[in-house]
């Protein structure tokens, strides 16, 4: 049985707590200057580098203390969505799956989701008019 949770989603940062038969682990995500890297249980267990378009998308084979292998693809989408207006400056959308099904999908990356940069202008009006209360 497995089981995932983002606990944490912060500028540069994202932690997933992740049961898995009774067994707690954790898995980080960071974005640094020139790399980004992934920790299981504080373990790197993948990296990728450069200035500009790097890679985004992690094939994770990680082992447990008892020597079980997971095998999973972490999806992050780094850039702060146009719309998000808070300031927190947080990724996007995260995105956890084995082979079998998607344990983490949301933001960008979940399940219908809302392209806002291809919203027509009355549509963005309607929105901002109800958040205002200007209806």
């Amino acid at each position: 049985m497995i089981h995932a949770d983002v606990i944490k989603r912060a500028w540069r940062k994202v932690d997933i707590k992740l049961a898995l038969d009774g067994d707690l682990h954790v898995i980080r995500w960071r974005r640094g200057l020139f790399a980004d890297e992934v920790f299981f249980d504080d373990r790197k267990v993948a990296q990728t580098t450069g200035l500009f378009g790097r890679e985004t998308i992690y094939g994770l084979e990680m082992k447990t203390e008892d020597e079980r292998l997971m095998r999973m693809l972490l999806t992050i989408d780094p850039d702060t969505p146009a719309w998000d207006m808070d300031g927190d400056m947080k990724p996007g959308g995260v995105r956890l799956e084995t082979a079998d099904e998607a344990l983490i999908a949301f933001g960008t990356l979940g399940p219908g989701k809302v392209d806002r940069m291809r919203e027509s202008f009355v549509d963005i009006f309607e929105r901002a008019s109800k958040a205002l209360g200007l209806s």
